[in-house]
């Protein structure tokens, strides 16, 4: 009887463990030079799986590295084109850092040194593409210095989401 009861709470705490970690994704992107060591900044962006208006949508944890040259500030922004093919972008900027902030922030081995900030959206609508199915949008981080002719100086990532009424499911 006690080695069952033993493994009906280790059952239970696997679940719990597992439900802890559902729903939601890490992503860490970078602006450096791939041929300069140590010189890149990061930010670190934490996200679950639906967004509603005026309620957090990211958990954000920023750096640099020992090397990398700071510009005067940075921006986390949403865009509908890929920086990476398309001109004349229009980047909606949710979250900025100033150099004074980034400076006393650093980043080692994917290791922050501050304390996450969170982000909100007062309406989702007003950054986010609408319409039927499934779209797409970009996370963008740029700078004051950003060429985006230049890849080194800014970095994307692609997510996936579909509306539902005034939510976003994130899909991938």
């Amino acid at each position: 009887m006690k080695k069952l009861a033993t493994l009906i709470a280790g059952a239970v705490l696997a679940l719990l463990v597992l439900a802890g970690c559902g729903g939601g994704t890490e992503l860490i992107i970078s602006i450096g030079d791939g041929n300069v060591e140590n010189d890149s900044v990061s930010v670190q962006l934490k996200y679950g799986d639906t967004w509603e208006n005026d309620t957090k949508i990211f958990d954000v944890n920023y750096g640099h590295e020992s090397q990398a040259v700071l510009a005067d500030e940075y921006y986390i922004a949403l865009c509908e084109k890929d920086p990476l093919f398309e001109n004349g972008l229009t980047l909606h900027n949710i979250f900025i850092i100033k150099k004074a902030d980034l400076e006393g922030r650093t980043v080692s081995g994917g290791k922050f040194s501050g304390k996450p900030s969170g982000v909100s959206v007062p309406e989702l609508t007003d950054v986010l593409p609408a319409g039927e199915g499934t779209l797409s949008v970009y996370i963008v981080l740029y700078s004051t210095d950003t060429d985006f002719s230049d890849i080194t100086s800014f970095a994307s990532h692609e997510i996936t989401f579909e509306w539902d009424g005034e939510t976003v499911r994130i899909t991938g």
